[in-house]
């Protein structure tokens, strides 16, 4: 992520994995199907939350792309507290294309709160529902091995974006379209270029860099502190 000039605008880097996701969804629109998109077991309190909200992000924008489309796709969700949200920001999409009478709340399913009943029912919709493409995106464990798996035995095209190391080890022999780390958290500016997003992106930037100077500058005064003792 770069600033350009005095106008100050973001530049990010471009994410091959969240593009492809946009034209999933036209592709399976083509083909009479959908795209499932699990977004794992964080929620709203605890450790995952940031990453559950860069999921979130990434539904909002291919909402409105799938509304587009007449493809919505299929959403699971792993713990309760992001069901109603995931739900909101689908039937927020019709609402701004004016076919809110079209939004069925079913198409954003919570499937279990373990983790391994999770990925196991969202690994079964997979293999029986008319899915054409398999995106996971957000707070995994090795678990989500049991949905890749799904998509591999049907060959569905596979897309993820995970932080989790255990999650990105189970990913990495799966995919060759894996978001690893911060660029999941970019993904929200990346896929809808909005402001606000934009703009959060580039506070980390600088908050990241000012911790690395910390660190840089305790650890010269700690060299110095040892040579002049």
């Amino acid at each position: 992520m770069k600033l350009l000039g005095r106008s100050s605008r973001v530049r990010i880097r471009p994410l091959t994995s969240f593009q492809d996701l946009r034209s999933e969804t036209g592709r399976a629109a083509e083909g009479g199907g959908t795209i499932h998109i699990a977004i794992g077991n964080g929620g709203l309190i605890g450790e995952n939350t940031v990453t559950s909200l860069a999921a979130l992000e990434v539904v909002e924008e291919l909402a409105d792309t799938a509304v587009l489309y007449n493809a919505p796709p299929i959403i699971t969700v792993g713990d309760p507290t992001l069901l109603p949200l995931a739900q909101d920001i689908l039937r927020r999409a019709y609402e701004r294309h004016g076919l809110v009478k079209r939004y069925n709340p079913d198409q954003v399913r919570f499937v279990a709160p373990s983790p391994v009943a999770y990925a196991a029912g969202a690994a079964s919709i997979v293999m029986t529902e008319d899915v054409t493409s398999n995106a996971m995106i957000g707070a995994f464990g090795p678990e989500v091995s049991l949905i890749t798996d799904a998509g591999a035995r049907r060959d569905l095209p596979q897309l993820a974006a995970a932080a989790a190391l255990d999650a990105l080890g189970a990913l990495y022999p799966a995919t060759d379209r894996l978001a690893v780390g911060e660029e999941l958290y970019a993904a929200g500016a990346q896929m809808t270029e909005k402001r606000r997003y934009t703009i959060s992106l580039q506070a980390q930037d600088i908050l990241r860099l000012a911790l690395a100077a910390f660190i840089a500058m305790a650890a010269t005064l700690a060299l110095l502190t040892v040579l002049l003792s």
